[in-house]
């Protein structure tokens, strides 16, 4: 592709908290890609280490890259909302300081915008444990197929390039609120307001699975986290006008307001359930219950909904046992 000076169509977005052994090798991967002409806003989110000093020493002056403070730690949602508040270009796609972009990503990113024309691009990826290597990917070519086969090419944001004027559509403020399942909320939103998305089978992005990073955390914070993000795209009007998202959504709230009553002997939190939280979300946004689920949940949940106590409770107890003979 060739480069044009003085018409920069891409920004890189990257929010990062503590994580100064991954700051050089992020920028010079950065630094290494095959087309130039891209901007880059790195968002220190408050870091207590030394991310920042590591930052600038790797950016040396390059004019391309912006870094922005947070003086405090304000969560990933945040720093994202940053981001994208501060892009100036037409198009902007994200990466995690300690993941990798392939070094011909950025050229890839254009060729396809020029192409396609779309304002919302889906990409495969790749996961890797620093040993092995996985393509993610599958055989959907539409939103609808990418929702109705719950692809897990959904929900993450960094795999894909979004077209910034998607953000004037909804209300991304809402991200600031959560440090868990963000990625979610942007990414449905994003696919609810695209008038043009594309699904391009190819991978340029690489993510590096960490176990002890948030996502693989069931903390009470992110369970009520989780459950924000899914109540706040239920009550999204937008969401009536796909009937596959709008069943998807709805699938995941499930699992999400589950987490209130049924039990998990892996979380301190979910070894009661909550059952007036529940009745308060099931009031707010009707709770669907999916098609498959079993007729015992089922008599379970319209224990709970008609306030019958005492039978919910037995039921609750006989889920908790099953999981206690499970593990």
């Amino acid at each position: 592709m060739d480069e044009k000076k003085g018409n920069t169509v891409i920004t890189i977005l990257s929010s990062f908290y503590n994580v100064e052994s991954f700051m050089k090798s992020c920028v010079s991967m950065l630094k290494a890609q095959t087309f130039a002409d891209f901007k880059v806003i790195l968002v220190d989110d408050g870091s207590t280490d030394n991310s920042y000093q590591k930052c600038i020493e790797a950016i040396n002056d390059d004019s391309r890259f912006t870094v922005i403070r947070h003086e405090k730690n304000k969560g990933l949602g945040a720093g994202r909302i940053t981001g994208i508040e501060n892009c100036k270009t037409e198009y902007l796609t994200y990466v995690d300081p300690d993941d990798f972009l392939e070094p011909n990503a950025i050229e890839n990113y254009l060729n396809d915008i020029g192409r396609t024309k779309a304002d919302y691009i889906v990409y495969d990826y790749f996961t890797s444990d620093g040993q092995n290597k996985t393509l993610i990917t599958d055989d959907c070519s539409s939103v609808n197929e990418l929702f109705s086969t719950k692809s897990k090419l959904i929900s993450h944001v960094w795999h894909k390039v979004v077209k910034t004027a998607l953000y004037k559509q909804f209300d991304y403020a809402f991200l600031s609120e959560v440090s868990f399942a963000e990625d979610l909320f942007n990414s449905v939103n994003c696919f609810l307001y695209a008038k043009n998305v594309a699904v391009i089978h190819n991978a340029y992005y690489t993510y590096m699975y960490n176990g002890n990073s948030l996502v693989h955390k069931r903390s009470e914070k992110s369970i009520f986290e989780n459950i924000a993000v899914n109540k706040n795209l239920l009550l999204n009007p937008k969401l009536s006008e796909n009937s596959c998202i709008k069943k998807y959504i709805e699938e995941d709230s499930f699992h999400s307001f589950g987490q209130l009553i049924f039990p998990n002997l892996n979380n301190d939190f979910q070894k009661k359930p909550h059952f007036m939280q529940w009745r308060k979300l099931n009031s707010e946004c009707k709770i669907a219950i999916p098609e498959d689920t079993s007729m015992l949940i089922r008599l379970y949940i319209a224990f709970i909904r008609n306030r019958i106590s005492f039978f919910a409770i037995c039921i609750w107890c006989l889920l908790y046992l099953k999981e206690v003979i499970k593990k």
